[in-house]
């Protein structure tokens, strides 16, 4: 038997498929996989890893039990159709957000309260008894404070004041930002209406390349840092877990925090794959363990 673990996002999608009773893994990697984001993307490139492991690996689909934790399963009527889409390829399926695997795997499954940034934001805790709890996640459109798409937003709106000002665009950053995608309301009209949330996550980069040598990335940063301890706190509240900060942001995002915040941080054990992994193991085991009952 196989056991499939998927982590999907904004950017990019890795799965992992394993061979229960031999130990062998195999990997790959593609692009995004956020319901939210591109549905329609999201499902191909899922297919296509699919299909790129059981030919590597020679599994059956129907052989596999998979999780899959993909950005915008927390949308019901989204993860419900992924399910619809999916399901009929595998022994088992479920369908869970990214930010459970991803809470599942930063601790190997054991206590913990979990900060992502990535494209998006997230915080979610853990206790021993398996009780969960999710703060923010709530989508690009009015939430997810903190990740790489809120950042590069509240960017491109500074550049939006400088373009409409008398004086133009002076700031190295927003200058950075406009060679990235326009200087004129006439070519910022069309990119505007057609980004994406990956799209602004590609310009949170410049803000902290740029930090040391503009004030209006600095002020950004303040922002941001600022998001990320609001997460901390309203996730955290008053348990002594552990903190664990995972994310394409979670690194550069430290040092903008104060000591005692960075003072609850620990390294990660695993990441969201790893996540994936251990819910499709508890899944396959309760099966398994139902069809041994008498």
């Amino acid at each position: 038997m196989w056991l499939l673990a998927i982590d999907g996002g904004g950017c990019k999608t890795l799965a992992r498929l394993t061979n229960i009773d031999t130990g062998q893994q195999w990997q790959h990697k593609a692009g995004a996989a956020s319901l939210t984001n591109d549905y329609a993307l999201a499902i191909a490139n899922i297919k296509q890893l699919i299909t790129q492991l059981c030919q590597e690996s020679g599994a059956l689909p129907c052989q596999i039990t998979a999780v899959m934790g993909l950005a915008g399963a927390g949308n019901p009527q989204q993860q419900q159709q992924a399910v619809a889409d999916l399901a009929p390829l595998f022994q088992q399926l479920l369908i869970t957000t990214d930010a459970r695997t991803s809470l599942y795997g930063a601790n190997l499954g054991q206590p913990v309260v979990v900060v992502a940034l990535g494209t998006g934001s997230v915080a979610m805790r853990l206790h021993a008894d398996g009780q969960e709890h999710q703060v923010g996640g709530w989508g690009f459109n009015i939430g997810d404070e903190a990740g790489g798409a809120w950042l590069g937003k509240i960017a491109m709106r500074k550049l939006l004041w400088h373009v409409d000002s008398t004086a133009g665009i002076q700031s190295p950053l927003l200058q950075a930002i406009a060679a990235k995608t326009a200087a004129t309301p006439e070519l910022l009209l069309p990119w505007l209406k057609t980004a994406t949330a990956t799209d602004y996550a590609q310009l949170a980069p410049l803000v902290f390349e740029y930090q040391k040598q503009c004030g209006i990335a600095q002020q950004l940063l303040i922002q941001h840092g600022q998001a990320v301890s609001k997460l901390i706190y309203a996730c955290r509240e008053d348990t002594n877990l552990p903190v664990m900060l995972l994310g394409g942001l979670a690194n550069i995002s430290k040092p903008l925090l104060r000591q005692s915040e960075q003072d609850l941080f620990q390294p990660a054990r695993g990441d969201s794959v790893d996540g994936a992994h251990i819910l499709a193991t508890q899944l396959y085991n309760r099966t398994t363990l139902r069809k041994d009952l008498p």
